[in-house]
């Protein structure tokens, strides 16, 4: 197909050319000529580089787009048939010890659920236009708080007044379980994390190892990690970041090393 439209291409310059000496002897002068020349051969230039170049990456994107929309729903399906089992079992079995165990692989489905949310959710960013909703960030704080509180580690203390925003819902909340991550991860067990909403501004802190202050200014890295000891793939925060960014959030860190840590984002350009 290149090679036909290269041969299109080059027959037609050469015809433009031996029309050009035609009328600039017989008919116009060459001036006439440039103009009524130059006009076609855009119009054909651009026809050809269409076609060669642009159109076969618009085919590419399609089959690209289908093809990631029938992963993700390849992989819901086995998602949804074991939450139905867990379901069906939870009102079979009465032993303790058998719904312990139930309720852990509840608990490991609720955050594969998660992970695929956010798979689906940074797969079609990039695809199609995100659509904002209206929210109460009281309200998504809350939300992410519970879930982490399952895994019965760190104390969380929560004063939070109601702030409206329009935001990305969902990156909103991987925003804000990557910061509360940290701070577990960062943390003593059964240390307390504060996380505060006071006008249009939400804080989260921990009391973990904290950070050195020549490393503050690396921090957003992608891959950087705070602590070489610690677990994780340094991604968290570059994400944090990206996202304040796209949506004019100011995001701010407070750190010392050995007192903890304090990440202030203001939601002021958002709200309602």
């Amino acid at each position: 197909m290149k090679l036909w439209f290269i041969f299109i291409f080059t027959l037609v310059g050469l015809l433009l050319i031996a029309l050009y000496n035609f009328l600039a002897i017989n008919i116009f002068d060459s001036k006439f000529y440039t103009l009524v020349a130059i006009v076609p051969a855009f119009v054909i230039t651009g026809l050809i580089l269409y076609e060669l170049i642009i159109e076969p990456k618009r085919s590419q994107d399609r089959v690209l787009e289908n093809l990631i929309k029938e992963t993700l729903h390849e992989i819901n399906l086995p998602i949804n048939t074991i939450d139905a089992n867990i379901k069906m079992l939870s009102k079979r079995l009465s032993d303790s010890k058998d719904l312990k165990k139930l309720s852990r692989i509840e608990g490991s489905l609720d955050r594969l659920k998660r992970l695929y949310e956010q798979l689906s959710y940074n797969i079609k960013k990039e695809l199609i236009p995100i659509v904002l909703e209206e929210l109460d960030l009281k309200e998504i704080v809350k939300d992410r708080v519970s879930h982490f509180r399952e895994f019965n580690r760190n104390e969380f203390i929560l004063e939070l007044n109601s702030l409206k925003i329009k935001v990305d819902k969902i990156g909103l909340e991987q925003v804000i379980d990557n910061i509360i991550e940290n701070s577990m991860k960062y943390s003593v067990k059964d240390s307390e994390i504060f996380i505060k909403i006071y006008e249009t501004t939400l804080e989260i802190e921990d009391f973990g190892i904290g950070i050195e202050q020549d490393e503050l200014s690396l921090i957003y890295q992608r891959y950087y990690r705070e602590s070489q000891e610690g677990r994780g793939d340094g991604i968290g925060l570059s994400i944090v970041k990206s996202y304040c960014d796209r949506y004019g959030i100011t995001l701010k860190i407070e750190s010392k090393k050995g007192v903890g840590t304090k990440v202030i984002l203001d939601f002021n350009r958002l709200v309602l």
